[in-house]
């Protein structure tokens, strides 16, 4: 398996979320058997360059990597957000276009995979994963896994290295959404516990432990969280929040702390992150949720038939009440939302914006 290649360049701005996952099927379907052949002559790595050119080109800064197909049958090809849930959320709309291609199998994030025989060297210094010893803490009500983690370099390490190699291997170990969704705290120990487990051992005692407890995790925009604000204002822009729901908190999060100045999180990308701006008062009283989730559905499916975007959640304030969005392509992105809203009747005042603050200027008004 080639390690995750990582792209810094250039890309035409223009071109939408969905035009760019578009273009990346095209180019991938016209190759697709020649990948296959190249890989199976053991010859992956004379591939890179090729498939770097591509990727930097259409998806700057995200990382991808071949690998073993399902089941171990063919060959897979993985484009991860490592770790990002705004790129996430990206590559997880890329694969939902994938075509059907003899022998692939597609990922949108990194897949747990076997650590024996595999070490991994910084600086000076080789780190085998054998050496990790974890030890599991159940976290029944946060549903997660805490740890507790040594290895017999820990004493000498720079606290960023410890961090460091641990992420990798847990990350290898876990996948790319098993260690974010799985797992809790971590704590670094100085010494080996006596109920410790072998870190390879980590994966099979997660999902015995999501058997034996019902767990369910679910992948990145797939799962909602309510939310309250106790202090409502008018400092800017969604700042008379009451209370929401969103499967994208961190979205959520990263704007109030910016108190409304958030750097555009999908830049480069050629996706939006949108919300629609209501009056409060169009909402049946004591039913708003209901109410605005009529408008939701409906932009749901619209969006969705289309390939164009998702609703993230939605909000109710004191004034306003909002519909967040991701939008996929563009300008056909907003005409689309306007039709549906006009479709529901919204007045005229009924304002659509951006979270970044780069595009608050092309605020659509209806």
């Amino acid at each position: 398996m080639l390690s995750f290649f990582r792209q810094k360049g250039t890309v035409n701005q223009s071109l939408t979320l969905k035009k760019r996952v578009e273009l990346f099927w095209t180019w991938y379907g016209g190759v697709a058997a020649r990948f296959y052949e190249t890989i199976e002559a053991r010859k992956c790595p004379s591939l890179a360059t090729e498939v770097t050119a591509k990727i930097d080109e259409l998806f700057p800064g995200f990382a991808w990597v071949f690998g073993p197909g399902e089941n171990g049958r063919g060959h897979s090809f993985t484009l991860s957000g490592e770790g990002v849930l705004h790129r996430q959320l990206i590559t997880i709309y890329w694969l939902s276009r994938a075509p059907s291609l003899p022998g692939w199998t597609f990922y949108a994030s990194r897949q747990p995979g076997s650590i024996v025989g595999k070490v991994i060297k910084i600086g000076e210094r080789t780190f085998d994963p054998i050496e990790f010893w974890i030890t599991p803490h159940l976290d029944l009500e946060g549903e997660k896994v805490d740890l507790t983690v040594w290895h017999p370099l820990f004493d000498i390490l720079q606290e960023r290295e410890r961090w460091t190699i641990l992420f990798l291997f847990l990350d290898e170990v876990l996948g790319e959404y098993g260690t974010q969704q799985s797992i809790g705290k971590i704590s670094l120990d100085g010494q080996r516990l006596a109920d410790a487990i072998p870190l390879q051992e980590l994966l099979p005692f997660i999902e015995k432990t999501k058997s034996e407890t019902g767990w369910k995790k679910y992948p990145p925009g797939e799962s909602f969280t309510c939310y309250s604000c106790n202090q409502p204002h008018d400092r800017f822009l969604r700042g008379d929040i009451v209370a929401g729901t969103t499967c994208h908190f961190a979205l959520i999060d990263e704007y109030a702390d910016a108190e409304g100045e958030l750097a555009d999180p999908l830049a480069g990308t050629g996706g939006d992150y949108a919300y629609v701006s209501m009056d409060a008062s169009l909402l049946p009283k004591g039913e708003e949720s209901a109410g605005r989730g009529i408008i939701e559905d409906a932009l749901e499916e619209a969006l969705k038939a289309a390939f164009c975007g998702k609703v993230l959640g939605g909000a109710h304030g004191t004034s306003r009440a909002y519909i967040d969005l991701m939008l996929f392509d563009g300008i056909d992105s907003l005409k689309l939302v306007q039709r549906v809203l006009r479709e529901k009747q919204l007045p005229a005042g009924t304002e659509i914006h951006f979270f970044a603050k780069e595009k608050r200027g092309h605020r659509v008004v209806l």
